[in-house]
């Protein structure tokens, strides 16, 4: 292994947590108990939240194929 891929190693569990902290805080956010809406109506108006629960998804999928592709590289390309 060269040096760059022994460097990309050691701070792979950093990322893995971070992502795993952002999308926890995602879900968080996005399936918790809606607040009382304002009385004088002036709050904010939030995305739709299907696109929310969407990007969310994708965004999880994508953390999950980037986990998985240590894994999955040796046995999909043969080495």
């Amino acid at each position: 292994m060269d040096r760059q891929s022994d460097d990309a190693g050691t701070y792979q569990p950093i990322f893995l947590a971070a992502t795993a902290g952002f999308l926890g805080v995602g879900y968080y956010l996005v399936y918790r108990q809606p607040r009382a809406a304002c009385a004088d109506g002036t709050c904010m108006r939030s995305l739709p939240t299907r696109i929310v629960k969407g990007v969310l998804g994708v965004a999880t999928v994508l953390g999950l194929a980037a986990v998985a592709f240590d894994y999955l590289a040796p046995v999909l390309l043969g080495a």
